[in-house]
């Protein structure tokens, strides 16, 4: 069977997901047409993509560039020195309206904001924002399109079913042609986005906006070393059974510098996926030798994957309360920092950004935090599911892209957005006005100045979406983590591979998202804690099937087919 992956399970912002998307059935919107400059394509019209130029973001002194593709370069130091990406101001006077999403408290209005009055003489006009908060985002974007008076500037979440069929109508411009080839160089900094981005958000061959880029890996698993050593392991095992042994040894120990710990707190979809990447389980829809669609959940790889944790299960290594704390947030990575279990799965943001590793270290003497490569159950090869690439884009308004000189104007905006690091525009989007947002220390690390309402501001107008290109910023305190993070995270990338589905807009996934998620739930928990015996496998896929399963796997087929 070729194996290859379409999403992650867990994604870090599920609340843009249609209703109840699990790894056992996720689609990502996508309908073909647009409009802007010129006749817009029919919805069903698929052509050829033709990809626009991609140009490496500027290195900058001191970042280390990884030859793995989707590796993103790491920065361990402060950057020394910021130079302009952007000659000219992006527009000609007047004003630029968006879309988008507000992800805390509202920003202070001019002239007490001043990252807004600092962004309006940057921009070169008013920027005049609808700010969304999170948990209406659907409900807004629906009655922004049936308004018929769009901004001309939106993000666009394309597994929202409002957001995609507005792509279907014409609601946003279609840049494919002005952003082709060598014309994307006009905007040097778009052209930073990675190719693998375009590819995955076009839809039927059309771009629809600018990609928000995502690194090809987003959760990475990490153990405590300490805890190994007092296992009696020096390295990670070879093998599956290998590895079930030390994770259960790991556990037997109970208690380590007094207190009591497990081996893995929680049961969700990221824990999960490790074991699916060692029994290389592909992903969540895959083709088999056939060419035709299958899920991840109708493998006998999938059953190994299920049947593995309940051994872990039934070895003592997971928390009595695996299953609850699945859906308690934090809780979970907060047993791991406070040195009670000795295997976790977050993000980069989580191992560093929250402090995660460090945290663990200080608050208990002795441990030894940091990623490991997960060995594959025969000692062979991992199979990794490949990140979709992006995470929204910024769309234009068909309407305003009409003129020409205005479309080009508002790729301006998107450019300024996407400046690279060691930018002065990134180190302005990111991080703010200095005196205001921050301030330089003495090796020109940047400090916060801590004040809650600048930061506010700033944080409120800031996510347009379509940010530079990805990288890890390594804080000075956390320095002794980089060379098992980078040696680590460079494997597991160059072991992913994309799905044959990504881009694909699957109707009845939103119909079905809920149930089908319902099913999901109730079967991985059940089989793995035991509650229902392995031979439920075939129960499982057959209710999962019923829910919807059977329908979005016809649409997928029939998309590819098509195509």
């Amino acid at each position: 069977m070729s194996q290859a992956p379409i999403h992650v399970p867990l994604t870090r912002r599920g609340f843009l997901t249609v209703a109840g998307v699990t790894s056992a059935g996720v689609a990502l919107a996508s309908c073909s047409s647009g409009g802007g400059g010129g006749n817009r394509p029919d919805p069903g019209d698929a052509v050829e993509l033709e990809l626009p130029t991609y140009v490496a973001p500027p290195e900058i002194p001191g970042g280390l560039v990884s030859e793995v593709e989707g590796m993103p370069t790491i920065y361990t130091q402060p950057i020394a020195e910021y130079a302009d990406s952007v000659t000219e101001v992006p527009l000609s006077g007047g004003e630029v309206t968006t879309f988008q999403v507000l992800w805390g408290a509202p920003p202070q209005d001019i002239p007490a904001n001043e990252y807004w009055v600092s962004l309006n003489e940057r921009l070169g006009g008013e920027f005049k924002p609808t700010l969304v908060a999170f948990d209406t985002y659907n409900e807004k974007m629906a009655t922004t399109i049936a308004s018929g008076e769009i901004p001309d500037l939106s993000f666009v979440q394309d597994t929202n079913a409002v957001a995609a069929q507005a792509i279907g109508d014409g609601v946003f411009a279609d840049l494919s042609e002005v952003l082709a080839g060598d014309g994307i160089l006009q905007w040097p900094n778009l052209a930073n986005v990675a190719t693998n981005a375009w590819s995955a958000s076009a839809k039927n061959g059309h771009i629809f906006g600018v990609p928000n880029e995502d690194p090809y890996l987003t959760n990475f698993p990490a153990i405590r070393y300490d805890l190994m050593t007092a296992a009696g392991y020096d390295a990670i095992p070879d093998d599956a059974d290998g590895y079930l042994q030390m994770m259960s040894d790991i556990a037997a120990l109970g208690s380590v510098n007094g207190k009591q710990h497990w081996g893995i707190a929680a049961f969700d979809g990221k824990a999960q996926s490790y074991v699916e990447w060692m029994f290389r389980a592909g992903t969540t829809w895959q083709l088999d030798d056939a060419g035709k669609v299958v899920n991840i959940i109708e493998t006998d790889a999938y059953a190994d994957v299920l049947a593995f944790h309940n051994s872990m299960w039934n070895a003592g290594v997971y928390h009595p309360d695996a299953l609850a704390l699945a859906t308690q947030g934090n809780q979970a990575a907060e047993l791991f920092t406070n040195g009670q279990v000795a295997l976790t799965v977050d993000s980069f943001n989580g191992f560093f950004g929250a402090g995660i590793f460090r945290d663990t270290v200080d608050i208990t003497p002795g441990a030894a935090p940091g990623l490991f490569v997960p060995p594959a159950f025969d000692g062979g090869d991992l199979l990794i599911q490949r990140n979709d690439g992006y995470w929204g884009m910024v769309a234009i308004s068909a309407k305003a892209a009409e003129d020409p000189e205005r479309l080009a104007e508002l790729l301006n905006v998107i450019n300024y957005w996407r400046a690279p690091d060691g930018s002065t525009e990134a180190l302005f989007i990111h991080t703010g006005v200095e005196g205001y947002n921050f301030e330089f220390g003495p090796d020109n690390e940047i400090l916060s100045l801590d004040d809650e309402t600048a930061n506010a501001d700033r944080a409120a107008l800031q996510w347009l979406g379509a940010f530079k290109s990805p990288s890890f910023n390594i804080p000075a305190n956390a320095l002794e983590f980089v060379d098992n993070f980078r040696e680590c995270v460079e494997v597991l990338t160059a072991a992913t591979v994309p799905s044959p589905v990504v881009g694909i807009y699957n109707e009845p996934s939103v119909e079905n998202g809920s149930r089908m998620s319902e099913v999901d739930t109730d079967y991985r928990g059940g089989i793995v804690s035991g509650r229902m015996d392995l031979s439920a496998i075939e129960e499982y896929r057959e209710a999962w099937r019923s829910a919807g399963g059977d329908a979005v796997r016809d649409a997928y087929q029939a998309a590819l087919d098509e195509a």
